[in-house]
């Protein structure tokens, strides 16, 4: 029943972890993001554990190789690596981090504590003799009296205890910088994912205890078999947390493709052909594809507006927020609002262009950095009803219906 209960437990984290690296390496593909490709490689990592530890697939890597306790430093292997994994997208979030020198000197002083130990942790693997059953989990409290073992163990716990310390300091160092881009569902993320690691040092310790328990002839097995399920509670509270951010992520797509219609509207209505044909890989479930077109659909249009549009709404909004009768409106995105309404008006009742030696100095805000562009545009669709805004034009147009035609285009 015990062993039922583990084997279950393992398969069902197996699967999980399998399920969601194949999800997290479709999105790699289509945007190939250094953390979306470390995160699949944890979770195939992750999943690879948890086969290794099932019975089945313990005993079939002895027999295909010849080695009975090959799946064991496989194991590690994978514990190993995945706690490197988990270490290396810390330093991603991590703001002064995530590129440059301080992420290649991190890379850098860690790269060989972890391969000099896996390197380490196979040559006291081939100079060991095994004699006995192979048991999964069991290879520490089996072989507690021979020196090999006893001290891959141990470089294995020195080995993951640095790791963890490293990539649990670097979460807490994150959570303490409170930057802007800290929202409370990162922080949640954060520190489940800080608390996921954590919890692989208890498989560690209590393995540690078991195998000086049996080396004085005591039967640890089931502390030693037992303290697996924390390194499954890790895996996952560790699924869990990535879900959390790329499910928060997709919310906020959502959230933005609807707030970006009315923005839309606006640019696309005059030239229809501005709206982009669905190619193969569409789907209406993608809400970053449709994001992302839209945004292109968004810039297109503007640009297709820039002949009609001129300086005086800017100047407008401007003059009109110094009265501060708008506590709170953001000037850039008011005025982005009423330059763009200006000129779909003005085209829209077939107005000519501005004169090439109008003194229109750009549309407003449209020099924000590309990290930026997506936020200000959706902050100028919410300004196209703001009072500021309404107010802006009916000063610039009295007669709505002779000046700039009537209503939104």
């Amino acid at each position: 029943m015990w062993h039922a209960l583990l084997t279950s437990v393992s398969l069902t984290v197996a699967a999980a972890s399998l399920a969601l690296g194949t999800v997290k390496s479709v999105a790699a593909r289509r945007e190939p993001a250094l953390a979306l490709k470390l995160t699949a490689s944890s979770l195939f990592h992750s999943a690879a554990l948890f086969l290794l530890v099932t019975p089945a697939v313990y005993r079939a890597v002895g027999h295909l190789t010849g080695v009975p306790h090959l799946a064991a430093l496989l194991i590690d292997f994978a514990a190993l690596l995945r706690v490197g994994h988990a270490h290396l997208l810390a330093h991603l979030w991590h703001p002064p981090d995530r590129a440059g020198p301080p992420l290649r000197r991190a890379v850098g002083a860690w790269v060989p504590l972890y391969g000099g130990t896996l390197v380490v942790l196979a040559g006291l693997f081939a100079v060991t003799d095994f004699d006995g059953s192979a048991r999964p989990l069991l290879l520490a409290t089996d072989h507690a009296r021979v020196p090999q073992i006893v001290a891959l163990h141990v470089l294995y716990f020195a080995a993951l205890s640095a790791a963890v310390t490293a990539t649990v300091l670097k979460c807490r160092s994150l959570l303490a910088l409170g930057s802007p881009g800290l929202t409370p569902e990162l922080d949640r993320s954060v520190r489940g994912f800080a608390a996921a690691v954590a919890l692989d040092l208890v498989h560690a310790v209590c393995l540690l205890v078991a195998m000086a328990g049996a080396a004085r002839g005591r039967g640890m097995d089931a502390l030693a078999e037992g303290a697996w399920l924390a390194t499954a509670a890790s895996a996952l509270v560790a699924n869990h947390s990535l879900v959390r951010l790329s499910v928060h992520a997709r919310r906020q797509e959502r959230r933005d493709h609807s707030a970006l219609r009315p923005l839309w509207q606006t640019v696309v209505r005059a030239d229809p052909r501005l709206v982009l044909t669905p190619g193969l890989a569409w789907g209406g479930w993608d809400t970053r594809i449709a994001l992302s077109r839209r945004l292109v659909e968004i810039r297109d249009g503007a640009r297709s507006l820039r002949p009609w549009m001129t300086a005086e709404p800017a100047r407008a909004v401007a003059r009109l927020a110094r009265h501060g009768a708008y506590p709170g409106v953001d000037v850039v995105a008011a005025q982005a609002a009423a330059t763009i309404l200006y000129a779909a008006r003005r085209r829209g009742v077939g107005r000519p262009p501005a004169t090439a030696d109008s003194d229109f100095p750009g549309l407003p805000g449209e020099d924000v950095p590309a990290a930026g562009e997506r936020a200000h545009l959706v902050l100028v669709a919410r300004h196209l009803d703001h009072p500021l805004v309404r107010e802006a034009l009916t000063l610039l147009c009295p007669d709505a219906r002779a000046m700039c035609g009537s209503g939104h285009p």
